[in-house]
C-alpha cells in the first residue's frame, strides 16, 4: 500500500536538495574547468614553487648587504656589520615563523 502524501514530502523535498546540491556542484566543477582553460587558474604548486623561488633570491640578497655595506661603507667597524647582518637574519627568521604559522 502506497504511503500518505504527508509522509512523502519530506522525502520528496530532501530529494530535490540533493539534486540542487548536485547541479550546484557540476556547474561549479564545469565553472573551474572553463577558466582554466581560459588561462584563469595556475595550479597551486606551481605558485608555491614560483614563490618559493623568488623568496630564495631575495633571502640571498638580503644576506648578501651586510658584505656591500661593508665595501661601500669601509669606516664601519666589524661589529657594525656583524650588527647590520644580525638584524637582517633575525628580521629574516621572524618572516619564516610568520610564514610557518600560516
Amino acid at each position: 500500500m502506497a504511503r500518505p502524501a504527508s509522509e512523502r514530502a519530506p522525502a520528496l523535498a530532501e530529494a530535490s536538495k540533493q539534486r540542487a546540491r548536485l547541479a550546484a556542484a557540476q556547474a561549479d566543477l564545469n565553472e573551474l574547468k572553463a577558466a582554466k582553460l581560459r588561462g584563469e587558474l595556475v595550479e597551486a604548486a606551481a605558485v608555491e614553487m614560483e614563490w618559493a623561488g623568488v623568496l630564495r633570491t631575495v633571502r640571498a640578497g638580503m644576506l648578501a648587504v651586510p658584505a656591500r655595506v661593508a665595501a661601500r661603507l669601509p669606516h664601519l667597524s666589524k661589529r657594525d656589520v656583524a650588527e647590520i647582518d644580525a638584524e637582517i637574519r633575525a628580521a629574516l627568521a621572524e618572516i619564516s615563523d610568520v610564514k610557518d604559522t600560516m
